[in-house]
């Protein structure tokens, strides 16, 4: 039989379906001057049409939801991923630290407080349970004081009966389960409680047949499935076993910045003690989105759960820990210094920029099972480098009814969106100028030109006690056209020598400290440091101040480009951004200076950017 060509398959869009079909049945000699608009057979054919373009679309779904990329729902992009043996990360419950003083009756030994022990957090009106993911133990020898960690999340345990003849499938049936909170017994029967503990399987390679592990995996609606080995590949359950799961059900970033709470009526079987804070709740996360399941699966597998490159590091971290927003990680060799054997993490979380000193120890404990070798792994805080940009606006007066403040609110408007889109994290690591400038420009359509200047900006907090040398590293070259070009440098007031004094730099390379007195400068000394054109590493040497404006010292610099670039632990921000704005018909200022309220105006460095070495 011919082929036939009267039919287009190719055509997917309801009116080219129902086309294709009049134009097939009215080319048929018992069709010959047959109205199919009036007719009956127009109504078939909508419906042939329907049907055709309902199953076209319904098959190009279910083709779609069989590739991790293209799939659209979350129970077909879980079940791609695990193809890759990547699990989603499930909702976290926020944690933190507390420091406890109990005061027994009698002279016990020791203390312990119970795993599950509650505390109570209201947010909003609503309450908030956290409880101790382990038990702890006090000691007379401290005092009966110690510090303990609590965890946001409700404690929910399942049991399940194994039966080889109906068997059943071991979902915890909730969401917001914290994966990393589960544990697994495998009790022998209902009459024989003893059981056996059973550890998640995280490193296939070490799996044997009799290991006690179990399997995890997300399935249908945002649960998560235990499952068990074959007797080749971990050990399997018997029949009458019975599997004990408990784990928390969260609330994700719910839980997060809070310090305050309720404790419970006694602790360790005594109801007297105090309770400290150390830091408000961190580490809350809700389950991972799909597009970054689809992100991260492929890179997941692409490190092997091993932390090798640098990269390793970063998917690790990211994928272990939903409140993070960005990480950058580099190896000792690419260290200013060099520290070879070492790797160096610097994390930015959702909220805030800096993480705590109890996160950073968690972190470290999940990356031992991945770390090689002797590698050391090193946190350091962020840095901040700042862009202080002076905006002068030219705007068309007869081109739109806003006043000059008006235009001037909409431009610092501008400039802190552009800080919240274009910087602001590790990924973000370039300021482009001509993007910024772009930005001023959109900011209306009155403005027709804006001239902008930059400089770049980082702050440290001296002593008032030690004289101590800080290496200041802008890491991008300065402005030094040639030998002896003056002031490249400069620096917010601070107290030497009993005068209000500042930094500059005589353009060949030296630091020196000033103070003005009649306008003029008079200099107290001609070698407080060194400058590198070239690097951008400013030395302040022996620094000795009496005292300094607000809560840090600014050094200032002239870029020699005005795009600035960010290295290793630095984050871009912007500070300072001063608006002025010009009408262009009168050339009169319109609007006096104003400073635009960004990030970067509050922010300090923290931990390691106030030590001697300022990177």
């Amino acid at each position: 039989m011919a082929a036939n060509s009267a039919i287009s398959v190719t055509s997917l869009d309801f009116d080219a379906i129902k086309t294709s079909m009049k134009t097939y049945i009215s080319s048929k000699p018992e069709f010959t001057d047959y109205n199919f608009e009036g007719s009956t057979i127009s109504m078939i054919l909508d419906l042939l049409a329907y049907n055709t373009y309902q199953n076209a679309f319904y098959t190009s779904m279910i083709g779609n939801e069989m590739f991790l990329d293209s799939a659209q729902l979350r129970d077909s992009v879980a079940s791609r991923a695990k193809m890759l043996d990547y699990v989603p990360r499930s909702a976290r419950g926020a944690s933190a630290t507390l420091n406890i003083e109990i005061t027994p009756t009698g002279a016990p030994d020791t203390v312990t407080i119970d795993k599950g022990s509650e505390f109570s957090a209201t947010v909003d009106g609503e309450s908030y349970k956290f409880v101790t993911p382990e038990a702890y133990t006090l000691s007379s020898n401290d005092l009966y004081t110690g510090d303990i960690t609590i965890t946001e999340g409700r404690v929910a345990t399942h049991r399940f009966t194994v039966s080889t003849t109906s068997p059943v499938r071991y979902i915890l049936p909730n969401e917001n389960v914290d994966t990393t909170s589960i544990t697994v017994d495998i009790q022998n029967s209902a009459d024989d409680q003893n059981s056996t503990r059973y550890n998640v399987a995280s490193d296939i390679s070490q799996v044997q047949a009799n290991s006690a592990v179990y399997f995890l995996q997300e399935v249908e609606d945002s649960q998560y499935e235990i499952y068990f080995g074959d007797n080749v590949i971990g050990k399997a359950p018997d029949d009458s076993n019975i599997v004990i799961a408990n784990y928390r059900v969260c609330n994700g970033t719910v839980g997060n910045d809070i310090n305050s709470f309720t404790s419970p009526s006694t602790l360790g079987g005594f109801d007297t003690f105090t309770t400290t804070v150390n830091a408000s709740t961190a580490g809350g996360a809700d389950n991972e989105s799909i597009e970054s399941i689809k992100f991260n699966a492929p890179k997941n597998y692409e490190t092997q759960n091993r932390a090798v490159l640098s990269e390793d590091y970063k998917r690790i971290i990211l994928r272990d820990n939903g409140d993070f927003q960005s990480v950058s990680v580099w190896g000792g060799e690419e260290n200013t210094p060099a520290i070879f054997g070492k790797v160096f993490i610097s994390i930015k979380p959702v909220n805030g920029f800096t993480i705590s000193s109890q996160r950073k120890t968690d972190i470290r404990t999940q990356l031992k099972k991945y770390n090689v070798l002797s590698i050391d792994p090193e946190f350091v805080d962020a840095s901040f480098l700042y862009i202080k940009p002076t905006v002068t606006v030219r705007y068309n007066s007869k081109a739109t009814t806003l006043s000059a403040i008006a235009v001037q609110t909409k431009v610092t408007s501008a400039i802190v969106n552009f800080e919240n889109t274009k910087l602001g994290t590790f990924d973000s690591n370039r300021f482009r100028y001509s993007q910024f400038v772009q930005s001023v420009d959109d900011a209306d359509q009155s403005i027709v030109s804006n001239l902008t200047l930059i400089t770049i900006e980082k702050r440290f907090v001296p002593s008032l006690t030690t004289s101590t040398t800080f290496n200041v590293g802008f890491d991008n070259p300065l402005h030094n056209p040639h030998a002896g070009h003056k002031f490249t440098i400069s620096s917010s007031a601070f107290t030497f020598q009993s005068q209000t004094s500042y930094f500059d730099d005589d353009g060949n390379g030296n630091i020196r400290i000033y103070y003005l007195l009649n306008s003029s400068r008079v200099y107290l000394s001609q070698t407080a440091g060194t400058v590198n054109y070239t690097t951008g590493l400013v030395t302040i040497s022996a620094f000795l101040p009496t005292a300094f404006v607000g809560s840090s010292v600014s050094i200032f610099a002239n870029p020699k480009n005005n795009d600035v670039d960010s290295v290793r632990n630095q984050i871009l921000l912007i500070a300072g951004a001063t608006v002025s704005v010009v009408d262009d018909t009168t050339t009169v200022v319109a609007a006096n200076t104003v400073t635009a309220t960004t990030t970067g105006v509050t922010t300090e460095n923290s931990g390691s950017s106030v030590s001697p070495l300022v990177y």
